[in-house]
């Protein structure tokens, strides 16, 4: 993940440099708030972020001992620690990074674009209050907020623009701006893209900001991207 802008409009994001309390391999990945007995930042697990200080711009490895070749053991990395930064996550469609997001094919036509039909469970995980987005078709590039599911059907409140037709792809994600339900973002396994495949309302606490969601024309299954702040941040609110 990276930062992608301020909402107080700051155009240089507040970096600092942190001691780490384990090795951190990847840039890109959140990092929490020293605990007691900790010797620096924590590297944040796929379902927490609890007390975050921020997202890391680089690697660092993890030392304690007094070292022979002439380094420190002081080993730091670089976070950026603006409290209100918006950061900018891929959405993958699984655990494992950079996985195609799932096309959903319409099976059966709906005549008032409010349901999207396709036979493959919408509610196993739920995508109940999350998005849904036209990848061809139609309606390819339109979104809309999902408020029920089944195991065969995404439904929306406000229609498509157009009729959905046998053989049309959509992609949902558990994704909703600024939603009381649809608040939590789950990162993939190393911890630097958004897993897209869990249930709506699972993962660590964030607020989504905005989507970037992409459709065939642009290869949306692979290059679609959910944007949030910080929910639980060290500087602003804590557990």
């Amino acid at each position: 993940m990276e930062y992608a802008y301020s909402i107080g409009g700051a155009n240089t994001p507040l970096k600092m440099k942190f001691q780490v309390n384990e090795t951190l391999s990847n840039a890109g990945i959140v990092v929490l708030a020293p605990g007691s007995g900790d010797a620096g930042v924590q590297i944040s697990t796929t379902t927490s972020m609890a007390n975050a200080v921020g997202v890391t711009l680089d690697t660092a490895t993890y030392v304690t001992a007094q070292q022979t070749d002439g380094t420190s053991a002081e080993r730091q990395v670089s976070v950026i620690v603006t409290p209100d930064a918006v950061f900018r996550a891929k959405m993958s469609g699984g655990a494992t990074e950079n996985t195609s997001l799932t096309l959903h094919d319409v099976t059966t036509a709906s005549t008032n674009g409010l349901v999207i039909t396709t036979g493959d469970a919408h509610n196993s995980p739920t995508m109940d209050e999350g998005v849904i987005w036209g990848y061809d078709g139609a309606n390819a590039g339109q979104k809309r907020k999902v408020t029920s599911v089944s195991s065969s059907a995404a439904t929306v409140t406000v229609a498509f623009d157009n009729d959905t037709v046998v053989g049309d792809n959509f992609i949902d994600a558990p994704y909703w701006p600024l939603d009381d339900t649809a608040k939590t973002l789950q990162t993939t396994t190393l911890l630097t893209q958004a897993d897209a495949s869990i249930a709506v309302a699972t993962g660590g606490a964030v607020k989504i900001i905005d989507l970037e969601l992409r459709d065939a024309s642009d290869d949306g299954k692979n290059k679609s991207f959910v944007l949030f702040v910080l929910d639980d941040h060290a500087l602003r609110e804590t557990t």
